[in-house]
């Protein structure tokens, strides 16, 4: 425990909060920007078993923003890339890699061994099929995004079905707005984003009741905002 001494005087977490931390299992989608930085604090953190997503290679133009990435990692699996960082910082997490696009059999297969699924994507239609599996499956997540100058973050609890999924939140707008690539993104914005999922993931895990609702972050003008979300009752992705 010498390792997470830090965690171990704070109320709600201590040493059972630890080992909540340590016993779970979280699937992490996207290993860009908001994945990294989020990667690092659960593994740092003592998240017992961590599953990279990602089928993607290290590009150049990631450097800047990606950082479990060296110069020396470019054109290789951003899976293998960053496990190895992720090792190197903390053998005690077990860091597995599933090197491929995730399908809808993928999640159904992955995610039922899952305590949380963080979405560190970077595409509204990959966030839909994670929240429809993890409707399906009743498995908690947790949807980070960011694109130019704004992060948003929110925990979303299946198992809890009086409240809203992703789907009430945006409604149809994900089929039309544009997606991160090409948009821009500033880098320390994303570092920011997936620290703070990382926040409400290991809140979570260890027991506390994780900031209700949608988090926007405008870091133009430095400023939080939090918004209170009602589950939409002609919802078709979690109306019953």
């Amino acid at each position: 425990m010498l390792r997470y001494s830090a965690h171990l005087p704070l109320k709600g977490i201590g040493a059972n909060g630890q080992k909540r931390i340590r016993d779970a299992h979280v699937a992490l989608i996207g290993i860009g920007g908001l994945g990294c930085a989020a990667a690092q604090y659960l593994v740092s953190s003592g998240v017992g078993q961590v599953t990279l997503c990602d089928f993607d290679t290290v590009a150049e133009s990631n450097l800047a923003r990606q950082i479990l990435y060296r110069q020396s990692d470019l054109g290789r699996l951003k899976t293998e890339a960053a496990s190895d960082t992720l090792n190197a910082l903390n053998p005690e997490t077990r860091v597995q890699c599933l090197t491929r696009r995730m399908s809808d059999e993928d999640m159904h297969v992955l995610f039922p061994d899952c305590d949380l699924v963080v979405d560190a994507s970077d595409n509204y239609g990959t966030r839909l099929a994670v929240n429809r599996s993890c409707l399906a499956l009743n498995t908690p997540w947790i949807m980070a995004s960011c694109i130019r100058m704004e992060g948003q973050i929110m925990l979303l609890r299946p198992d809890l079905p009086e409240q809203a999924c992703y789907r009430c939140v945006y409604g149809n707008a994900p089929d039309m707005l544009e997606d991160c690539p090409g948009a821009g993104i500033f880098a320390p914005v994303a570092g920011i984003s997936g620290t703070s999922a990382a926040h409400f993931a290991l809140t979570h895990l260890a027991g506390l009741p994780a900031p209700a609702g949608l988090h926007v972050f405008d870091a133009a003008n430095w400023q939080w905002q939090s918004l209170g979300i009602k589950k939409n009752p002609d919802c078709k992705d979690c109306r019953q």
